[in-house]
């Protein structure tokens, strides 16, 4: 007798099988995770992880499940997660379909096994610390849409036997040490939309690698050592909105039917070796917002159709060789934000219809030939945050125009080495968001204006003060003290006179890194409590500003003047520290609190009329590299505890009235005469002049007139002295007429290598 299980046992047993299963899997799936959580660091993050917890295995932390109960996403993003991924349970996660794991600290290689993971749409392990070979196996995952390494410590792989991945749309390479000719499976993936390989060191021409890349809408290839000409295929990407090339080997021009790509809106080619005159075509893409071009070859005229770039928001032609007048159309294009056309020939006038670009916050027309007055529109332009017109090689002449104040959002006022006159203007105090100032070397008169210790953030960590190099007058403005963020103070060549007194405050300058108030006529004794906070820090003078949809750059530099010679010193300004109070009038003995100012890197009280011994506490300042005390009145020996400076790469006592012998151990022992010269009773190597237990005079057995002697040894003395005071005079002649010092390169070069 045939026994039929009911149609409703039978869905029954079936359910319960199917309950069976996901109860399984779900186990098998909190089990792997627990497994991999692990093999991590401990974190809080994690603590819903947990056997005891499989039940709301869906409502782990970073864990998605799909309507069956199974895990299909896991987004770990940004959790602070330290470990592998060795330990994951890639067989584990049939139906996953994204694995996020950016922005944590993430080591080792990417397994193999990630290929288990069949189902996988998005995969991101950016901003980690993966390394080895990029796995092959990545390539087999063909459901990928998106895949996302950058920002790690991943290699080059064998790109040959990558698959093609015919769905993938993203991919980001950036930022890893891949060293290789461009990937061949790129090319046969045929959707990507996004793709960006920015610094690496990937290398070769580009003639065939975007044939079949039509979907290509943004390309960032840039930080690389990509070679030859404009990769010609790229001008047949119909759908490119952003191309970037930046920073490679690329040369020659760049082509006319470049007007093909009808939708880019952004292109930057800066930091290569492209030349000629800018296509005219180029002025044909209606669409664009940013156009880059600094540091390559560029010449001849800018176009007046620059006009017809009406949505244009960032034009950057600085370091090239563009030369003419500026096309008066640049004026009409209301949406721009950055103008940087530094360090290029352009000359002329600058209109006033510059005031039309009402939307601009960075304008940079420095290192031109520019010439004329400051436009006074200028000062309509309220969205102003960095104005550089430095250093234009005809001038900018005339006052500063009254306005000046209304530039209320300004951080950066740099108009260095112009030919400006005239009073500082009062209304620069409204300029309270002012980071950086810089007038140096213009003809500006007058006293330094109060106003200025309204301007609270000079600095904060860039660099400044500068005005030196002007006909400024007057005292020591004591008032600066309220700028308690400053950290770069130069009021150099000026007609500053006084004594530098103290006021009442406890910690004078507690930030300052650099004071150089040389070449003045200031009085009194030194003001060395003014700089007794000064330490080298380990951060840069650079300031960035990412809030717009550029950013700025600023880098430090200034010029310093070591053994009377005046050098251009940038890019370490983070690990410098200086005191220049040479030419002035500063009296008196040096204080020995001197000693306490271990940071110090540079130090030159030259041509001033210091008294007394030079204290030995110099001896404790062990990062002094520059050490100037020519010109003075210093008396008695060369303090021993000097031999002690390993660092001392310039030393300059000349012209003083020091004593003895000098010391012949570390340090000391390596300069040449003219670091001692113009020391009548100084004595012993590099002087001609033998101390006198180095060479005795001869002695007559039973001559014992003491006043014939003693008459010999002062004739050998002064001998001594004249041929000592001939050769130094004969040195210092050739250092002065030979060009910089083999000791001052070999300084500066050190320097920029520890930097």
């Amino acid at each position: 007798m045939a026994h039929f299980v009911k149609p409703s046992h039978l869905l029954l047993f079936v359910f319960f099988l199917s309950s069976l299963e996901s109860i399984l899997a779900t186990t098998r799936e909190g089990e792997a995770l627990v497994k991999w959580k692990n093999s991590l660091a401990p974190s809080s993050f994690l603590d819903s992880w947990s056997l005891t917890n499989l039940e709301n295995l869906c409502n782990w932390t970073g864990i998605t499940c799909n309507s069956a109960g199974s895990v299909s996403e896991i987004n770990l993003c940004e959790k602070q997660l330290d470990g592998m991924m060795s330990e994951f349970g890639f067989t584990s996660f049939p139906y996953l379909n994204n694995l996020t794991l950016a922005y944590n600290f993430f080591s080792g290689p990417i397994p193999s096994a990630i290929e288990n993971l069949t189902q996988l749409q998005f995969l991101d392990l950016s901003n980690n610390n993966l390394d080895g070979p990029i796995p092959l196996q990545v390539s087999h995952l063909q459901r990928l849409l998106v895949v996302n390494l950058s920002q790690n410590a991943l290699q080059a792989s064998n790109w040959s036997n990558f698959s093609p991945m015919p769905f993938l749309r993203i991919l980001n390479l950036s930022s890893n040490h891949l060293v290789s000719k461009f990937p061949e499976f790129i090319s046969n993936s045929h959707s990507l939309a996004i793709l960006d390989l920015g610094y690496n060191n990937f290398t070769g021409d580009l003639v065939r690698e975007f044939t079949n890349l039509q979907n290509l809408e943004t390309l960032y290839l840039d930080d690389n050592s990509f070679e030859g000409p404009f990769p010609p295929d790229i001008v047949q990407l119909s759908k490119l909105k952003d191309l970037t090339l930046s920073t490679n080997k690329f040369s020659g021009s760049i082509p006319d039917d470049i007007r093909l790509l009808c939708d880019l809106e952004f292109l930057y080619l800066g930091n290569n070796s492209f030349e000629g005159p800018l296509p005219p075509n180029i002025f044909k893409l209606s669409k664009l917002k940013h156009l880059v071009l600094w540091s390559n070859n560029f010449s001849g005229s800018v176009s007046n159709d620059i006009g017809l770039l009406s949505e244009l928001e960032i034009l950057n032609l600085h370091s090239n060789f563009f030369e003419g007048p500026l096309p008066p159309n640049v004026f009409k294009l209301s949406k721009l934000k950055l103008l940087s056309l530094h360090d290029n020939n352009f000359s002329g006038f600058v209109s006033n219809d510059i005031g039309f670009l009402s939307e601009l916050e960075h304008l940079h027309l420095g290192h031109n030939f520019f010439e004329g007055p400051l436009p006074s529109n200028i000062f309509k332009l309220s969205k102003l945050r960095y104005l550089g017109l430095s250093n234009n090689r005809n001038l900018f002449e005339g006052s500063i125009p009254i306005g000046l104040g209304l530039l209320t959002n300004l951080r950066f006022l740099d108009l260095y080495s112009n030919n400006l006159g005239g009073y500082i203007p009062s209304d620069i105090g409204n300029l309270k968001l002012l980071v950086n100032l810089d007038l140096s070397s213009n003809q500006l008169t007058g006293p330094l204006p109060k106003i200025v210790s309204n301007l609270t953030n000079l600095i904060s960590l860039d660099v400044i003060l500068d005005i030196g190099n002007n006909k400024i007058s007057g005292t020591f403005p004591s008032w600066l003290f309220t700028l308690a963020e400053l950290e770069l103070l130069v009021l150099r060549s000026n007609r500053l006179y006084g004594t530098v007194s103290l006021r009442s405050t406890t910690d004078p300058f507690p930030k300052l890194r650099i004071m150089d108030l040389s070449n003045n006529d200031f009085t009194g004794y030194l003001p060395i409590q003014y700089f007794k906070n000064m330490k080298p820090v380990d951060k840069g003078y650079d300031y960035h500003n990412f809030t717009a949809p550029f950013y700025y750059y600023y880098q430090a530099s200034i010029s310093l003047t070591v053994k009377g010679t005046e050098y251009q010193v940038s890019k370490i300004l983070h690990i410098y520290t200086a005191v220049d109070l040479s030419c002035n009038k500063f009296q008196g003995e040096v204080p020995k609190v001197i000693g306490e100012l271990k940071g110090l890197a540079l130090l030159n009280l030259s041509h001033n009329s210091l008294t007394g011994p030079i204290p030995s506490q110099l001896g404790n300042m062990k990062a002094l590299q520059s050490l100037d005390l020519s010109s003075n009145q210093f008396t008695g020996a060369i303090p021993y505890p000097l031999i002690g400076l390993t660092f001392l790469e310039v030393l300059n006592l000349s012209y003083n009235h020091l004593t003895g012998e000098i010391p012949q151990k570390g340090q000391l022992s390596t300069f040449s005469n003219d670091s001692y010269l113009g020391n009548l009773a100084l004595c012993g190597s590099p002087l001609t002049e033998k101390c006198a237990h180095e060479e005795s005079p001869p002695q007559e057995v039973g001559y014992d007139e003491d006043g014939a002697d003693n008459k010999f040894q002062w004739k050998v003395v002064l001998m001594g002295y004249v041929i000592g005071l001939v050769c130094g005079l004969s040195s210092g002649y050739i250092f002065l007429t030979t060009g910089k010092p083999w000791w001052f390169l070999r300084y500066i070069e050190q320097l920029h290598s520890k930097s």
